[in-house]
């Protein structure tokens, strides 16, 4: 019998009224409308298709938890794939680090030049106009949209996706929720991500993971057949866990610092 505990529809409002004390406290709701489409029914094909037609709801725990866990590692640089309500979440929480950080006597020295920045990249023109729309101005200076197109490649001879152009930073939390597989374009042999029943699968940060600096954490979005193809081509030691209910998984590069103007957020705890 198949699992039951996966893939179910989250309870919106329920999920909202458990996060609802920290939404308020941290002024989370000024920023997202959180009962938007609270209530819609999304059936099995209508996300994989690419046909949903309204706004796909934002989902209470999922935001929280990344505020909560940029706020806790007092993350520097951010890269999200894909963008939308979690840019504006997650760049708040880096603007509450950044006044943390300028208070500090004295501030340290740390080799980086995006400093409490978000960098979000999405094949989506359209929709990439739609998320601007959105920003607050007290945010805006927290936030760097970029479009690129994704086309089909390989890894070790299987077939993943790779975004044309990414932002050239390095970051220490990367949240990855995207591409829509309909957004990838070409095939393979006649295998392409236009097919409804083909799960995601994105390449991207199997380029840049030899740059990874030790302590830096991805957060994989759903997608658990993607998180177990990095798990599986991942070549450096990481601390993974796997979040079942919520499908969400985490990998955390657990390596020994590289120098002193190597670090992040999380070594000033």
């Amino acid at each position: 019998m198949p699992n039951q505990t996966v893939g179910l529809e989250p309870d919106r409002r329920k999920e909202l009224e458990e996060n609802k004390k920290y939404i308020e406290t941290e002024g989370l709701d000024k920023l997202v409308d959180f009962t938007e489409n609270l209530d819609l029914k999304i059936g099995v094909f209508d996300n994989a298709s690419g046909d949903l037609n309204v706004s796909y709801p934002p989902e209470a725990s999922d935001l929280v938890r990344l505020h909560k866990l940029i706020r806790k590692r007092k993350c520097f640089t951010v890269l999200e794939f894909g963008l939308g309500y979690s840019t504006l979440i997650m760049a708040d929480a880096l603007s509450k680090n950044k006044k943390e950080w300028e208070a500090l006597d004295p501030v340290p020295e740390v080799r980086n030049r995006f400093m409490f920045q978000i960098f979000s990249v999405d094949a989506s023109a359209e929709w990439i106009d739609v998320v601007k729309k959105r920003v607050p101005s007290a945010l805006a200076d927290r936030i760097n949209i970029s479009q690129s197109d994704v086309k089909i490649g390989t890894h070790n001879g299987q077939i993943c996706s790779f975004y044309e152009k990414l932002p050239d930073i390095v970051a220490d939390f990367i949240y990855l929720d995207a591409p829509h597989p309909k957004d990838v374009k070409g095939d393979i042999n006649g295998l392409s991500f236009k097919c409804d029943e083909r799960t995601v699968m994105s390449g991207d940060l199997l380029l840049m993971e030899p740059t990874f600096l030790p302590g830096t954490l991805v957060l994989v979005d759903g997608r658990s057949n993607n998180a177990r193809f990095l798990q599986r081509n991942f070549t450096r030691d990481y601390k993974i866990d796997w979040n079942k209910k919520e499908d969400v998984t985490t990998f955390e590069l657990d390596e020994e610092r590289l120098g002193y103007l190597n670090v992040l957020g999380s070594d000033f705890l």
